[in-house]
């Protein structure tokens, strides 16, 4: 009878400071599969979703702020969908399709109990099709942009809203919930022409932005004449100092992310548009999408109905093979992907 291998990406290095992400900083090998023991159970992987904070993960700091950070050796960290194959845990059967911290891996073993955020293991419905929008549009992806847009930025019908990276995994699911929730404008801030016309096209953006283009600060007077209300920003940088130089009283500046300096190797410089916060009596806040992990269902079951209403798109980008993780991984640092990144490890599993 033939073995069957379980495929593993370990860390092979760390990164030196700014180093782009590349395959060079992980080694692909063939382990055993694991037989799972007491209070545990066996997971195949079907689909992996690269992020940013796996990024994060292999930062030399001890802690990274959202987890501990990996070591070379370690497999490699990232959130999966999944099915148990062989379970001796009561809380899960074999057939349970979950979501889970399965590594880059084809077969990864899970305990029962509780877990924070990354550690978690959640099940999902066995007739979710197909089972990436477990960790998109109706996932972490989505539970982002909904409580990033609708909690800690508190958008409100008829309030004009900026969302850069847009074409992104976060933004391109919090300008659809922008426009579900009554914005009077929704804008997009984009790195290409063609991206800019996805927005517009398949998103319902009203309008997008090349960012990479001359003049974004006349621009967002254009679109904005009367001030951009809610700011929900990925980038930081030079982009979030435009966004600062056009607010409108009281606005609300979310900051979720800061992929565009946040591995420099020098500190980038604070944004100098900061007193128009005073000036418009403008709120700006960071936000972390598991400050709500307990609200998560919550989230979950609005994201589902808009979804199955036809109004909420899936906006997945998907590769085929777990050998491309590394650089599923490197083109959100590089502006190669749009929408939701998804790494295709295995065919959904038959119900």
């Amino acid at each position: 009878m033939k073995r069957i291998a379980n495929r593993v990406w370990r860390v092979a290095r760390l990164p030196a400071s700014g180093e782009p992400v590349s395959p060079e900083l992980f080694q692909l090998g063939d382990e055993a599969v694991p037989e799972p023991g007491p209070g545990e159970f066996l997971v195949r992987t079907v689909c992996l979703a690269p992020g940013p904070a796996q990024r994060a993960y292999l930062l030399r700091a001890a802690r990274t702020g959202v987890a501990d950070a990996l070591r070379p050796g370690d497999v490699m960290r990232g959130r999966g969908v999944g099915q148990v194959i062989r379970s001796r845990a009561e809380e899960f059967a074999e057939g349970d399709i979950v979501v889970a911290s399965l590594g880059w891996q084809d077969y990864s073993l899970q305990k029962s109990g509780g877990g924070d955020f990354v550690f978690s293991t959640r099940r999902i419905a066995p007739d979710m099709r197909p089972l990436s929008l477990a960790l998109g549009v109706l996932g972490q992806a989505g539970v982002t942009a909904y409580f990033g847009l609708l909690d800690a930025a508190a958008m409100k019908a008829g309030d004009s809203v900026l969302v850069s990276a847009a074409a992104g995994g976060v933004g391109s699911v919090a300008g659809q919930i922008a426009r579900i929730s009554g914005a009077r404008r929704t804008v997009g801030l984009a790195g290409s022409a063609a991206k800019c016309d996805w927005l517009v096209r398949e998103l319902g953006y009203d309008a997008a932005i090349n960012y990479r283009e001359a003049g974004l600060g006349q621009r967002l007077a254009e679109e904005f004449p009367d001030g951009i209300d809610v700011f929900f920003d990925n980038v930081g940088g030079e982009v979030l100092d435009a966004g600062l130089a056009h607010l409108a009283p009281q606005a609300r500046i979310l900051i979720c992310g800061f992929i565009a300096t946040q591995y420099q190797a020098q500190v980038a410089p604070g944004p100098s548009n900061y007193m128009n916060l005073l000036y418009r009596r403008a709120t700006m806040r960071g936000y972390v999408w598991f400050d709500y992990w307990d609200r998560y269902a919550e989230a979950e079951a609005r994201l589902t109905s808009w979804f199955r209403d036809g109004v909420l798109h899936n906006c997945e980008e998907v590769t085929a093979g777990l050998e491309t993780m590394p650089d599923c991984l490197a083109s959100l640092f590089e502006g190669r992907n749009r929408g939701i990144r998804i790494c295709r490890v295995a065919p959904d599993p038959c119900t």
